[in-house]
């Protein structure tokens, strides 16, 4: 078995199955939940959990995505042929700039990405939602799209200064929003005023999903 004595490795190093049995063998000290075992069972079965965005997780997701991408770049597997990276999503938002780094590496993927809400996608998570390659929803799954808060308290000149580059951010969401959904302009524009609820129903009407789960995925 082989026995990884730092993270500093190269991919290129490990057959999957060594390196599945390294990871077991140095972190079995640490797993003393349930959540936890959920946690090692999907980093080697290409499952992700975004739960609230906070700093850092988009990064976590990104290097996920990055992992597997290599491993069938290296195998030199079809793109038709890959095993899907699944994202299970229940999320209230969180953080904007992590929900970016998810957004790009969702969409710079060669591996099919699955994003599957089970139950919540508000905010910076239904625009992580929505990038996913086939998007799925749970039958009772809710969704909440609307342009945030800042939360910026600086003084005048700082927060004008903040402001415009804050509208430029909300104007890539909207950009991020008319291509992944079918949502139009026009719609964009009647709704973006109060904060948008929609049901896995709505959201299958509006293209946020692609398909309402009627099995464990």
């Amino acid at each position: 078995m082989a026995k990884i004595e730092n993270t500093d490795y190269n991919i290129q190093e490990f057959d999957l199955d060594d390196l599945v049995d390294a990871l077991a063998e140095n972190v079995k000290d640490d797993i003393k939940t349930f959540e936890d075992v959920i946690n090692l069972d999907g980093a080697v079965n290409r499952e992700v959990y975004v739960g609230d965005i906070c700093s850092g997780l988009g990064q976590t997701v990104e290097g996920y995505i990055r992992f597997w991408n290599k491993y069938d770049d290296k195998r030199n597997i079809p793109i038709e042929d890959r095993k899907p990276i699944k994202i299970y999503i229940d999320s209230n938002g969180g953080n904007l700039n992590d929900t970016f780094t998810m957004i790009d590496a969702i969409s710079m993927s060669k591996t099919p990405i699955w994003t599957i809400c089970t139950g919540a996608a508000y905010s910076g998570g239904f625009f992580t939602f929505i990038a996913g390659h086939k998007r799925i929803a749970y039958n009772h799954a809710s969704f909440l799209y609307h342009e945030g808060s800042t939360g910026n308290a600086a003084d005048a000149g700082k927060f004008r200064n903040f402001a415009e580059f804050y509208q430029k951010e909300l104007d890539q969401l909207k950009e991020i929003t008319l291509k992944y959904t079918k949502i139009t302009p026009e719609e964009y524009k009647e709704h973006i005023k109060d904060d948008w609820w929609m049901t896995a129903d709505e959201a299958l009407k509006y293209g946020v999903c692609d398909e309402i789960a009627q099995e464990l995925i």
